[in-house]
C-alpha cells in the first residue's frame, strides 16, 4: 500500500540513495504531514470545544504541533539537500537530525503542556460531561478517523524511513504512533465520561496520554543524539565493508582501524588501513588501493580514504614471531587481537611494533595491557623490545 502510495509522486521512488530523491520523500512527507495534521486539529479543536473535552482539545492541539514537526521535517529536508560549499566542504545532511532533534523537542514540549492541563483538572475535580447525542457520536468518529489517519502516516514515516534510512522520518514514526494510542486513549475516557459523570476520567486520560507521548519524545530525541554524537555504524554494514575490501584481491592482507564518519545521510566518508605485502611492487599495490578505494564508493555511496600499510608476509622469523606475539595477547584475552605487525631488527636487539585489538568491555586498562605484553615479549626473548600500543576498535 504505501509502496503503491510513494510510486503515484515519486517516479525514481527505487533510487533512495540518490540525495535529490531523498528530497523528494521529504517533501511527500511533509506535505502529507501537513495537510494531515491541520485536518485533525481543526475538526478535534471544533469537537473539544463544543464537548468541553480538554483531552479532546489537547489531542487537537497535539496534532497542530505535528502540522509544525512536518513543517521542520520539510525543511530539514530541503537544507540537507544543499550542495557542498566553502565553509561546508562535507555539504549540509546533518541538517536532517537537526530536524529529528527538533520534532523530538516540540513532542516533549506538548507533552508538558497537556501534563499541567490535566493534573490540574485532576486537583480541582473538573468533569466533563457528556451524553449520548450527535455531538458525541461526532467526536467519536472524529477521534476514529483520527486513529486511522494517524496509523496510515505511521506506517508511511515507518516504510520512508527504513527506505532512505533517516532518524528524523524515524522521529516522525514515532510521534505519529504516540498520536495513534493517545487519541485511543482520549476515544475510550470520552466513552467512559458518559458512565462516570463524577470523575475527573478527562484528566486522567490527559495524563496518561501526556506521559505516553513524552516517552516517545525521550526515546526520539536519544536515538537522534546517538547519531550526531558519533554512533557506531550498523554491524552488518562493517561487516559488508570488510568482506568487500578483504576478497577484492588476494594482495590484501588483513584490515583495521576502519571508520565511518557520518556528515549526513548519503554523505559518508570512510576511512580504513589495508595490510599489503611489503616485498610487492609499491605502484601495483598503489594502483589495487585505488581500486579498492573506487569500489567502496560506488558500492557504499561514500568516500573512500585508505591507508596502506606493508606488512613483511614471506619471512618465516617475522611470522613466527607474529604467531608469538598474538598468543601472548590471547592469553590475557581470548578476545584480543592483533594488527599491524612489523619487526625493526638490529645488531642486539628487535623491536616488534605492533598493535593490539581490544574490546570497550574489557576490564584491563589499555597502559595495563602494553605493561603485560611488553613483559612476556622480554621472557620469550631478552633481545627482543615490544613497541606495542593498545586500543579500541574505531568501529
Amino acid at each position: 500500500m504505501f509502496n503503491a502510495f510513494v510510486k503515484l509522486f515519486i517516479k525514481d521512488h527505487n533510487d533512495a540513495d540518490n540525495p535529490e530523491v531523498r528530497r523528494k520523500y521529504g517533501k511527500l512527507l511533509g506535505f502529507t504531514g501537513i495537510f494531515i495534521n491541520l485536518l485533525l486539529s481543526a475538526s478535534k479543536i471544533v469537537a473539544g470545544v463544543i464537548t468541553g473535552a480538554i483531552s479532546v482539545l489537547s489531542d487537537g492541539v497535539n496534532n497542530l504541533s505535528d502540522a509544525g514537526t512536518s513543517l521542520i521535517s520539510l525543511f530539514g529536508f530541503k537544507l540537507s539537500s544543499k550542495k557542498p560549499d566553502k565553509e561546508h566542504p562535507f555539504g549540509h545532511g546533518r541538517f536532517e537530525y537537526f530536524a529529528g532533534l527538533a520534532v523530538s523537542v516540540v513532542i516533549m514540549v506538548v507533552a508538558f503542556q497537556l501534563f499541567t492541563e490535566s493534573v490540574s483538572k485532576i486537583i480541582s475535580n473538573e468533569t466533563t460531561e457528556i451524553v449520548l447525542g450527535a455531538v458525541f457520536y461526532v467526536s467519536a468518529g472524529i477521534l476514529v478517523f483520527s486513529v486511522l489517519a494517524k496509523f496510515f502516516l505511521a506506517g508511511l514515516n515507518r516504510f520512508v524511513g527504513r527506505k532512505i534510512n533517516s532518524v528524523a522520518v524515524e522521529a516522525a514514526f514515532m510521534d505519529s504512533v504516540s498520536d495513534c494510542i493517545s487519541t485511543a486513549v482520549v476515544l475510550i475516557c470520552l466513552i467512559l465520561s458518559i458512565f462516570f459523570k463524577n470523575a475527573p476520567i478527562d484528566g486522567y486520560a490527559g495524563v496518561v496520554v501526556s506521559l505516553f507521548i513524552a516517552y516517545t519524545g525521550v526515546k526520539s530525541m536519544k536515538e537522534v543524539a546517538d547519531v550526531m554524537l558519533g554512533k557506531a555504524p550498523d554491524a552488518g554494514l562493517v561487516k559488508e565493508i570488510a568482506d568487500y575490501v578483504k576478497t577484492f584481491d588476494d594482495r590484501v592482507v588483513g584490515i583495521h582501524d576502519l571508520m565511518l564518519h557520518d556528515y549526513g545521510p548519503g554523505r559518508k566518508i570512510l576511512v580504513l588501513h589495508v595490510e599489503v605485502p611489503a616485498e610487492g611492487d609499491i605502484m601495483e599495490l598503489h594502483d589495487m588501493i585505488d581500486n579498492i578505494e573506487r569500489g567502496l564508493e560506488s558500492k557504499f555511496n561514500c568516500i573512500a580514504v585508505i591507508h596502506m600499510d606493508p606488512v613483511v608476509t614471506t619471512s618465516a622469523r617475522v611470522n613466527e614471531l607474529k604467531e608469538v606475539c598474538r598468543k601472548i595477547v590471547k592469553n590475557i584475552d581470548e578476545s584480543f587481537d592483533i594488527h599491524d605487525f612489523r619487526m625493526n631488527e638490529g645488531e642486539t636487539h628487535a623491536n616488534l611494533i605492533f598493535d593490539v585489538l581490544m574490546p570497550y568491555e574489557s576490564r584491563i586498562a589499555p597502559e595495563q595491557v602494553e605493561k603485560i605484553v611488553s613483559e612476556k615479549v622480554k621472557e620469550y626473548d631478552s633481545k627482543l623490545a615490544a613497541v606495542v600500543k593498545a586500543e579500541y576498535p574505531l568501529v
